[in-house]
């Protein structure tokens, strides 16, 4: 297990996750977010391939509805 800061609070998660893993073992199943990495954002197609590491700031963020 590592630690890492998502949205905010501190979580442990298993050890080599991607981020399309991440996202499930979270338990997020709405569709339409966004993913940042230590304030990088990471590109959908490349959910896949980027693996989460100890000490990552990710934030998750759902699109918003304004006007």
């Amino acid at each position: 297990m590592i630690k890492v800061s998502v949205n905010g609070e501190i979580k442990e998660v298993s050890e080599n996750l991607n981020v399309l893993a991440l996202i499930k073992e979270l338990g997020y199943t709405t569709k339409g977010f966004a993913v940042a990495i230590n304030t990088t954002f990471v590109a959908i197609d490349t959910y896949a391939d980027t693996i989460i590491k100890e000490n990552d700031e990710i934030d998750i963020l759902a699109p918003v509805q304004g006007g």
